[in-house]
């Protein structure tokens, strides 16, 4: 506990704090900004109860409004006794790596290990490049934005958020409303281990503001959302960079680009959500239809992909790889870009062009750390597929039609030592912390099936089958319903862990 006086100055600092954030802008949809400012000031420590009382006052909120806030997202740390930045993390590379005992915190998607600075290609190199031609072309030919609509068509550019979805029908519905839309990058990157968006940040991020900027004059809209991870701090001053240089040079003329951190809740990977975030709200999805490209920020049309979704874009309007820039090669279309950790020697971002087994991944990431043999891969994030040694041999081709999803890409390596039951457990209690509980077959099913995957002796297969139906078809969100087709595998693969 701090002393009195540590106490008494901490109330100061706080106090302030709040008093600052409130002058940049005293609306609800800044209340996610305003609580993890001020718990950047405090040195990581999140706000006090009082500090919570005092803004949602400001605000003219109920005490319970902001609370849901404050106590949804791991980032706002509130009411934490310990920094922000000290909570280690103990999901499920962690614990592959450096045992049970790693932690308690929460993905920060930092399974790549040690990294050098970020470089990122400056404004001036990219303009060299070709940069931010196609803002000439459509503000000086009225016929570019349906031959652009019709190249993205032709093109069969599809969302890279796991989905797949048409990105020329997104555009479409969004245009069919008649107001006035908002486009949102999402680089909120929530997915477990997971780090492909961070680094096309990181190496080309005005690749990713140049196809905002098209999506933006193409569709109407007057504002574009940066709505990036907050634990993605060197990409916050890379993109504030780059923004303002986009903002000098006139290439913004009449939209407003504005950067917004997230607070680290998983459930923000679904757009409803997301907005919500956005509008100062708990992040709770929305039941569908509307859906946001009719009716999403303040009601207004909303476009949200993610980062790769649109980097990629670019390769529409003839932007193409380039020798010297690795991430570049995304550009082709048949290039994947998979985030590989675990136990692996060179984990990190791969993308990778023409993969016919997965297998193949372990020696792109260096192979596998000594001593170890291989067990298996967990595919597609936190309710991906966990696929056993042998079929990480299998055709891929052969994997994928028989319906396993790479998602977002991610690939968690695990050896024959690593006790599967616990790798599907460690996934299944991330899904229950990360569950919004708005709907009660994710929040209850969620936490059950956690329990009985931890649980001693033979797995209950029966409630594990129920869980998976009830999940999957009742479920309002995609966090529940991809969750009962993750656990609806699990017994096949596991009974051989119990016998």
């Amino acid at each position: 506990m701090p002393h009195e006086s540590e106490a008494l100055h901490l109330e100061e600092v706080e106090a302030a704090a709040i008093t600052e954030s409130l002058a940049r802008g005293a609306s609800r949809e800044r209340l996610l900004e305003i609580l993890l400012e001020v718990r950047d000031v405090k040195g990581g420590l999140g706000i006090s109860e009082q500090g919570l009382l005092r803004v949602a006052e400001r605000l003219r909120l109920f005490p319970s409004e902001a609370y849901e806030v404050a106590t949804a997202f791991p980032a706002v740390n509130y009411m934490a006794s310990v920094p922000y930045a000290l909570h280690a993390c103990g999901d499920l590379v962690c614990s592959l790596l450096h045992g049970e005992g790693s932690g308690h915190g929460v993905c920060r998607n930092r399974c790549d290990g040690a990294r050098s600075a970020p470089n990122p290609r400056s404004f001036s190199a990219y303009r060299f490049a070709g940069g931010y031609q196609i803002l000439d072309r459509l503000s000086r030919d009225l016929q570019e934005v349906p031959r652009l609509m019709e190249s993205i068509a032709t093109y069969r550019a599809i969302g890279r958020a796991g989905v797949g979805f048409p990105v020329v029908e997104k555009w479409r519905q969004v245009m069919r409303r008649g107001a006035v839309p908002v486009v949102i990058v999402n680089g909120d990157e929530g997915e477990l281990a997971v780090f492909k968006d961070r680094f096309i940040l990181e190496n080309d991020p005005h690749g990713v503001i140049e196809a905002a900027l098209v999506a933006a004059r193409v569709t109407g809209a007057d504002k574009i959302f940066f709505y990036i991870r907050d634990d993605y701090k060197p990409i916050h001053v890379i993109l504030r960079k780059a923004i303002a240089d986009v903002v000098s040079a006139g290439l913004a003329s009449g939209i407003a680009i504005e950067l917004r951190r997230s607070g680290g809740a998983y459930i923000c990977g679904e757009e409803t959500a997301l907005i919500a975030s956005l509008e100062g709200r708990p992040p709770r999805p929305a039941e569908r239809p509307p859906f946001p490209t009719t009716r999403g920020y303040f009601g207004r049309p909303t476009l949200v992909h993610n980062v790769e979704t649109f980097f990629r874009l670019r390769s529409v309007w003839g932007s193409a790889p380039e020798p010297d820039l690795p991430v570049s090669d995304l550009l082709a279309a048949e290039v994947t870009l998979f985030s590989v950790s675990g136990r692996v020697r060179n984990p990190g971002p791969k993308p990778v062009r023409g993969l016919s087994r997965l297998i193949d991944l372990v020696d792109i990431a260096g192979g596998l750390t000594e001593g170890v043999e291989l067990g298996g891969m967990v595919v597609g994030g936190s309710s991906g597929t966990l696929l056993p040694a042998a079929d990480c041999r299998r055709p891929l081709d052969e994997l994928l039609s028989g319906r396993l999803r790479l998602g977002t890409g991610g690939i968690v390596v695990f050896g024959t030592g690593d006790d599967m039951r616990g790798v599907a457990s460690k996934m299944a209690g991330y899904l229950a912390r990360e569950s919004c509980g708005q709907c009660g077959p994710c929040r209850v099913g969620t936490a059950k099936a956690a329990q009985a995957l931890n649980a001693p002796g033979r797995l209950d297969v029966p409630l594990i089958n129920d869980l998976s139906v009830v999940m999957s078809e009742a479920s309002i969100c995609a966090l529940g319903r991809n969750a009962g087709r993750f656990l609806g595998r699990l017994p096949s693969l596991l009974e051989t862990c119990d016998s």
